[in-house]
């Protein structure tokens, strides 16, 4: 068997999807985007480069070198989109400028990041998502938290959760110590991966063995609304404390709106991305190792592009979005094919002419016209 040419072979990380498989992947993506529509969210296309410098600020340290780099005809460094929310806080910040918040906005659109490559992971990778700008109060958390657990609603995924952590609540431990920035966050990265071994390193000879210990438990603390009043009791700090009060009046609004048995705490999640100030959330589904998606509350970013204002919104990774919702009940229904109209006949004119009338009356047809040389 030969081997097929070079061009014939797609590069790592590039997916194509045919039949089935496309038809599941866009009728999950209008489904959720009907959702997103359903609570006033006005959909924006987006380019797909951009400035390299535009992106690295928000993604932090580990991540900005993952992006795709190029360079243009007159030199400018640019890069393929690795998230969404910046784009469209600069949209706000430009185009929408004379628009009056809040503004609701909602995405649908690939993200590429080269990340340590992983068995059957795609550097391309399709995002929806909404961003709610100009409003900092509870109800606007509040609000996203309740559009994407419709949306995982609306594709039956059953048993998701949504589990909520607060970027203070750590910020604040780590600021008590008082670390210098570059320390602060390597410990940062260490407490995001649950790692104790890199939490007593980034620590060695900063903090006593006691208070290593309290921070390794601090990254384990998850579960219910009990894990606040855990954590009350093993902080001091008023920034810390302030998280938990936010994340207690978050679940007593969630709790309000019939959403509380979706959600869940967690303490030692550390945002995904620098530019998040506050709620933070990652959306899992049983059976899936990975997270369907995240989001949280970034109120300084707009500031940066020039238009400050706050906002929160989240992103759901369509790849993770079908495997959970083909094997649910809405599964086959999503994936199902129209059974067509078959036409077939010698006279071609009048062959069209029928299918031009089927397709008037909305039918889906199949036109098997004669094949020259066919018997």
């Amino acid at each position: 068997m030969t081997a097929p040419p070079a061009l014939a072979r797609l590069p790592a990380g590039v997916p194509s999807f045919f039949g089935a498989e496309a038809r599941l992947r866009r009728a999950v993506e209008r489904r959720v985007l009907d959702v997103f529509a359903g609570w006033s969210y006005e959909e924006v296309l987006l380019p797909v480069f951009d400035d390299a410098e535009l992106f690295s600020g928000g993604l932090g340290r580990a991540r900005a070198p993952r992006t795709h780099r190029f360079t243009d005809a007159e030199g400018n460094l640019l890069a393929l989109r690795p998230e969404l929310t910046t784009l469209v806080a600069r949209l706000v910040a430009t185009r929408l400028r004379g628009h009056r918040p809040p503004l609701r906005l909602a995405y649908s659109g690939d993200v590429f990041r080269f990340d340590p490559p992983r068995r059957g992971a795609s550097s391309a990778v399709h995002q929806l998502g909404v961003e709610h700008v100009g409003t900092n109060r509870l109800e606007a958390d509040l609000e996203v938290l309740l559009v994407c657990g419709e949306a995982l609603a609306a594709l039956g995924v059953g048993g998701a959760r949504l589990s909520l952590g607060h970027v203070g609540f750590l910020a604040g431990v780590v600021g008590a110590l008082g670390l210098p920035p570059d320390v602060a966050e390597d410990l940062r990265e260490h407490l995001d991966r649950r790692d104790p071994d890199g939490i007593a390193r980034a620590l060695a000879g900063r903090a006593d063995a006691a208070r290593v210990d309290e921070l390794a438990r601090l990254v384990t603390l998850s579960g219910g609304r009990e894990v606040l009043a855990q954590a009350r009791a093993l902080v001091r700090n008023e920034t810390s404390r302030a998280a938990l009060d936010d994340l207690a009046a978050t679940l007593d609004g969630a709790a309000a709106a019939g959403l509380e048995g979706a959600l869940a705490v967690d303490l030692g999640r550390v945002a995904g991305y620098d530019y998040y100030t506050g709620l933070t959330f990652q959306v899992w589904a049983p059976g899936l190792g990975a997270p369907l998606g995240g989001g949280g509350r970034y109120d300084r970013l707009m500031a940066q592009l020039g238009r400050d204002l706050p906002a929160v919104g989240f992103s759901l990774a369509l790849d993770a979005l079908v495997r959970a919702a083909e094997d649910g009940p809405a599964g086959p229904a999503l994936a199902a094919a129209p059974t067509p109209v078959a036409l077939a006949g010698d006279d071609l004119a009048a062959l069209f002419r029928r299918a031009a009338a089927e397709r008037r009356a909305g039918r889906v047809v199949r036109v098997d016209a004669p094949q020259p040389g066919a018997p």
